[in-house]
């Protein structure tokens, strides 16, 4: 179970055969310009549909950020990539790389 004081969380999932199915991890830290949560490494099990396990997940992230307030910087791609592809989470994404225009 988490808590929105916890300044670390690792969340994992295992399946009915006790075989992974995610982990990854989120810290608050301090930045120059306030706090923020950082989004480290997200392992999905090859076997997993990757999508449903990111919607998931990322429903919770969101669910971070609004109790919490603060905004979330992915680090990692698989995070970084479904900011991208959700404007939804371009609101709370801290130091979102700039979109060129085409």
């Amino acid at each position: 179970m988490f808590t929105f004081d916890n300044p670390h969380h690792f969340l994992k999932e295992y399946d009915d055969n006790e075989q992974l199915i995610y982990h990854w991890s989120m810290d608050e830290i301090e930045r120059n310009d306030g706090k923020v949560w950082v989004i480290n490494h997200m392992f999905i099990a090859p076997n997993q549909n990757k999508e449903a396990v990111l919607d998931k997940n990322m429903a919770l992230v969101m669910e971070f950020a609004k109790n919490t307030k603060l905004p979330i910087w992915p680090l990692d791609p698989l995070v970084i990539d479904y900011f991208q592809r959700h404007p939804e989470f371009h609101k709370i994404w801290y130091h979102r790389p700039i979109q060129a225009n085409n």
